[in-house]
């Protein structure tokens, strides 16, 4: 916002006194709620903590809850949080909600506990912030997370999160502070993060069946410094849409998987087909709607997978079509993988892409950081480097530079040809260009033991984005990445005065609200201009409403960050309620075992 002295981490920035709802027992209707376990019904329980009271609604993961509403009876702008239990060790399920205004067309996933927690206590209150919205004349309507796994509607069918709502808590905002809103959802510079969506974690988790669920994952990106979707189209011929050239995910006539969540993932796409929705345009759609460009991101790898994970072969694709086409080692023998150096293949991956982008997109995104190599010693190329260099590549050293550079030259008529596919289509849809960017290795080394030559790249304007994995070698997302951000300066340096920008991947995927703003402070003292967060969208990624999620929304924000570490970098958390009385059980009287 403008005001760079005001940290609005949370509502933290907000002056006036919070109204914490802690009487969830007004939920409606009242039919819906119940103080003893029951199937399809909230239970209520009283809680107490030493600060507040009042009662709860839980409900576990065989409960399948009705959507129920809370009265607000609030009147103006306020920011929303919501206190919920959230998950303990042992209950595998997660826990989230559902929520959305009256108002509102699409509802958001709330969802806590788990690897991004950091300092919860196992039986405490957590507060989860929300957002910031005019409340006048609008309820709270609330649900548990729930998915078919079974046939049928009894006890089950339905597989549920836990949810465990204790309080809604409600700040009002000055009229100075809503302009201040207002004047900050509507400012473009901050608007400087891209965020990735794999596209296969939200119908493998909850199994979505329709367009409402694609556009729950995109909504947390609402009002935020995020302007870019990355969201996956595919993996090789395996197409994240309702392809016509490539393989679906439907994977008919396949009825055993290895994993449910395998399972649950066809079953999703089953559904999709059927209702002919197709995800990749619904999110395409929304992602426009709500103020962001769409990248269509494609793994130009994923032609073929090892088992258990084989069902992702399923279907008679080019790999089972054109085993001439695979790769080949240094001792001429085949790999389990398509080879760059056919052109047959480089055609097969510009259609794929090319059907994609007869779709409004507004780029696509060549994911070069899963599954490499994709040029090894096959026959094309190692007859084109004796005729061109002598010698027989095969008898040199893995890394001899002339080797690696004449490879690289594979990948780069490869950007050749989808730069020209995107102009074309860009010229037929009228439109001045479609964007194409890269996820790449961080070093020029790096990126030319797996054939790529960004520098070529760059110099021919192939590639209008490059997004650095990680600053690690070995593209590890394990990895703590950019912890020195002039690891980023190669690359940097590189597009320095060309149209090329440069958005380094933040790696690990969780880490604190505190280290994600000092990582994005260093990066951007090197002249970084955007950030970029691989698994990011949608509650089972970055942004899931957690206290790290209230960090990265508003990380483009420079002054504000700057400001935050020049002040001695504050502990950015939400409030934190350490139950002392759930139900009738006094939680500080501890029994063994």
């Amino acid at each position: 916002m403008a005001q760079t002295t005001v940290d609005y981490f949370a509502d933290r920035g907000f002056t006036n006194q919070a109204v914490l709802r802690t009487d969830l027992d007004r939920c409606e209707p009242a039919e819906a709620l119940g103080t003893n376990p029951r199937h399809r019904h909230w239970r209520a329980m009283a809680y107490a903590t030493d600060d507040l009271s009042g009662t709860m609604l839980l409900a576990g993961p065989n409960t399948a809850a009705p959507n129920v509403r809370y009265p607000l009876e609030a009147q103006g702008w306020h920011a929303v949080s919501i206190g919920v239990l959230p998950s303990r060790a042992g209950e595998s399920d997660g826990h989230a909600l559902r929520v959305r205004l009256s108002g509102d067309s699409v509802e958001t996933m709330l969802k806590s506990g788990g690897e991004a927690s950091h300092g919860v206590h196992d039986r405490a209150i957590v507060e989860m912030f929300w957002k910031v919205a005019d409340l006048s004349d609008q309820d709270l309507h609330i649900g548990q997370v729930a998915w078919q796994e079974a046939p049928g509607d009894g006890i089950g069918s339905m597989r549920c999160m836990h949810a465990r709502i204790a309080y809604i808590k409600l700040v009002p905002l000055t009229d100075a502070e809503v302009e201040v809103v207002r004047a900050d959802r509507g400012e473009a510079s901050h608007r400087t993060l891209f965020a990735h969506q794999d596209a296969h974690g939200p119908h493998w988790l909850w199994r979505m069946t329709t367009a409402d669920e694609v556009r729950r994952e995109l909504e947390p990106y609402r009002d935020t410094d995020f302007s870019r979707m990355y969201w996956e189209c595919g993996q090789g011929d395996l197409m994240y849409n309702l392809t016509n050239i490539g393989r679906r995910c439907t994977f008919d006539g396949l009825d055993d998987f290895d994993r449910v969540g395998d399972r649950l993932h066809a079953e999703s796409w089953r559904a999709f087909a059927a209702q002919g929705i197709d995800p990749l345009r619904v999110a395409l759609d929304y992602c426009h709607e709500l103020g962001m460009e769409f990248h269509a991101s494609w793994r130009v790898a994923g032609f073929h997978f090892p088992p258990p994970h084989d069902h992702f072969d399923h279907g008679n694709g080019i790999y089972k079509q054109h085993p001439e086409w695979r790769g080949e080692d240094r001792n001429g023998v085949r790999t389990p993988r398509m080879a760059y150096s056919f052109p047959e293949v480089r055609a097969h991956a510009v259609d794929l892409l090319r059907e994609v982008a007869q779709h409004p997109i507004d780029g696509v995104c060549l994911l070069y950081n899963r599954r490499p190599p994709l040029v090894e010693y096959e026959r094309p190329i190692v007859e084109g480097f004796t005729r061109t260099h002598g010698g027989f590549p095969r008898l040199l050293p893995p890394d001899d530079p002339t080797w690696l550079r004449y490879r690289a030259q594979t990948l780069t008529q490869f950007m050749r040809e989808v730069r020209e596919a995107m102009d074309e289509e860009a010229e037929k849809q009228g439109r001045s260009r479609i964007h194409v960017s890269a996820v790449v290795g961080a070093t020029e080394q790096e990126n030319l033991q797996i054939a790529m030559d960004l520098r070529a790249w760059v110099d021919e304007g192939l590639v209008d984005t490059l997004i650095p994995y990680s600053s690690e070698l070995g593209m590890d997302s394990s990895l703590e990445a950019w912890t020195d951000p002039e690891a980023a300066r190669w690359l940097l340096d590189l597009t320095e005065g060309t149209p090329c920008r440069v958005a380094p991947n933040i790696m690990p995927r969780h880490l604190s609200p505190e280290e994600f703003r000092r990582r994005a402070d260093g990066l951007y003292k090197t002249g970084t201009p955007h950030l970029f967060f691989w698994d990011c969208a949608g509650p089972a990624g970055r942004a899931n409403y957690q206290d790290m999620w209230s960090s990265l929304r508003r990380l483009g924000h420079r002054e504000e960050i700057a400001a935050w570490r020049a002040a001695g970098e504050a502990g950015l958390v939400t409030p934190i309620h350490k139950l002392n009385l759930l139900g009738d059980w006094d939680l500080s009287y501890q029994t063994p075992g």
